[in-house]
């Protein structure tokens, strides 16, 4: 079983990563393959909205959202996460989520809206991350909603949100054990959810 980690965060090391880190440690178990990407190492545009993909399915623009796509086609499990910038998610995440609408196919207009499909199989699961410091609830609330949203674009059930905060130095999720626990143990809920594991141990120390 395939696992991708994908951290929106620009700051490598930081509360983003180490949650999606510890996320990917719950789903290690015998025959899962993990890999994480870190979106502000990869050059993916904004969409430019020139509608092409709206009839053949396929983003025009060519950098690394077209790779990225297909790891994420041929993946089982997805591990998103994003700190809040300005109530939503970070600039590097919110361009592939624009770019990923060429998933998307039109089925009717109905009530003076477009109804849409994903081009993908909805058999994957999800877990998303939420990081913010001070923030008020309603923009954790927004910016998961936009991520929930990415996720079903793409065929994908979330299972677990976690949400971090009062987090916002570098190191300081490492004073938060019960945020990492419960990270650990959406890894672990992610792994039962895909391929009906069970029996996991929970680990006595997040550290």
């Amino acid at each position: 079983m395939k696992i991708l980690g994908i951290v929106g965060s620009p700051r490598k090391g930081g509360n983003t990563d180490v949650l999606v880190d510890k996320v990917l440690e719950g789903t290690k178990t015998k025959g899962t393959k993990i890999e994480k990407i870190y979106l502000n190492d990869l050059n993916i545009r904004p969409c430019v909205s020139c509608e092409r993909c709206s009839q053949s399915g396929v983003c025009a623009v060519s950098d690394d959202f077209q790779p990225l796509l297909q790891k994420i086609r041929e993946t089982d499990c997805i591990v998103v996460g994003s700190p809040i910038y300005c109530a939503t998610v970070t600039a590097q995440l919110k361009a592939l989520i624009d770019r990923t609408d060429s998933s998307q196919v039109i089925l009717e207009f109905k009530n003076d809206r477009y109804i849409f499909r994903s081009r993908f199989k909805d058999h994957k699961k999800g877990v998303i991350i939420c990081v913010g410091h001070l923030s008020p609830l309603k923009d954790f609330e927004h910016t998961t909603r936009v991520m929930n949203l990415f996720l079903k674009d793409l065929g994908v059930e979330v299972i677990d949100e976690i949400i971090a905060d009062k987090v916002s130095k570098i190191d300081d999720i490492f004073k938060r054990k019960d945020i990492l626990q419960e990270a650990y143990e959406a890894g672990m809920k992610l792994i039962e959810e895909s391929h009906g594991f069970h029996g996991l141990s929970q680990i006595s120390d997040t550290n």
